[in-house]
């Protein structure tokens, strides 16, 4: 058995249920906003105290989203003067195992393997109560508006945060998808009844990114077609691979961002490239108009 003590080295797993003082984390502090090989610095912190319905998860493997990226630059604001901690460990996806429970959690005990999702709430509302959770005005993503997230030992989540852990998955497969996968699933199915169906033409924006890798796989998997848009042309046989029935570049189309202005020889060329990026989507689908356009990127698109 291994000893007790106040740290473990990165690697070492303490005996089970045994919460040591400190803890390594990558951790943001707002005078290292910047990119997040600078901005993330490896520090021996605080382990998160729990209130009565968190649980803390020894962390098997961290999944990576952009939103740490725009918690290192403290893009378009700092989370810091969100959360108002003095650092903030990014990290909005886990896998691990459950290392110490809230006096008021029933349903986890430790030595659990589990998955994360982000969705944090306060519980006290009509949507967290038969309504939708995500329209609460509570409603936050772990950490990212939350200090507490995955990139370090230990993390400190609510007890609903917490799914069973697929035992046919790795730690790492298991830590990769919960933010992603549901965010794109919410978007094809989660608008009744705007839905997609079997045999929908979808148009999929970032079709390699985080989102869009989803989203390809949710049409395949539903008999819709996907049609990827990328804009490096190397990945353009990943795509396909995950089952898209074409892809485009947008890189060959001249026809993002704001209209210009009607009747100038700008508009002119917006309108033609337009027009030829519509022929590539025809070309595809056979002439027909999608369905549904999956749109995530903002306002470049």
């Amino acid at each position: 058995m291994s000893e007790k003590k106040d740290l473990y080295e990165m690697g070492e797993i303490p005996p089970l249920g045994h919460v040591p003082k400190n803890m390594y984390a990558w951790a943001i502090r707002k005078e290292r906003h910047g990119p997040p090989e600078t901005a993330m610095q490896l520090e021996v912190l605080p382990t998160w105290e729990l209130d009565s319905h968190d649980v803390l998860v020894l962390v098997m493997a961290a999944g990576v989203n952009y939103n740490g990226v725009w918690a290192s630059l403290g893009e378009p604001v700092s989370t810091l003067d969100v959360h108002k901690n003095p650092y903030h460990v990014a990290g909005s996806d886990a896998s691990g195992i459950v290392w110490a429970v809230g006096s008021k959690v029933k349903r986890w005990k430790v030595g659990d393997e589990v998955i994360i999702h982000c969705n944090q709430d306060d519980g006290d509302d009509e949507e967290c109560n038969g309504g939708d959770p995500m329209f609460s005005p509570s409603q936050r993503i772990w950490g990212y508006e939350t200090p507490d997230g995955s990139f370090a030992q230990f993390c400190r989540v609510q007890d609903r945060q917490l799914m069973e852990r697929p035992k046919h998955l790795t730690w790492e497969e298991a830590a990769c998808y919960t933010l992603t996968l549901a965010t794109a699933y919410r978007m094809l199915f989660g608008h009744a009844p705007h839905q997609l169906k079997p045999g929908d033409n979808v148009l999929v924006w970032g079709a390699s990114g985080g989102l869009g890798v989803f989203a390809v796989q949710l049409c395949a998997a539903s008999g819709a077609n996907a049609i990827g848009v990328i804009s490096d042309e190397s990945k353009r046989d990943y795509v396909l691979s995950l089952g898209a029935k074409g892809v485009i570049n947008r890189k060959d189309f001249k026809c993002w961002g704001q209209l210009p202005k009607v009747n100038t020889p700008e508009f002119n060329e917006w309108t033609k490239n337009a027009r030829a990026f519509g022929k590539a989507i025809w070309d595809i689908t056979g002439k027909k108009d999608v369905d549904i356009v999956f749109e995530h990127p903002g306002e470049q698109t």
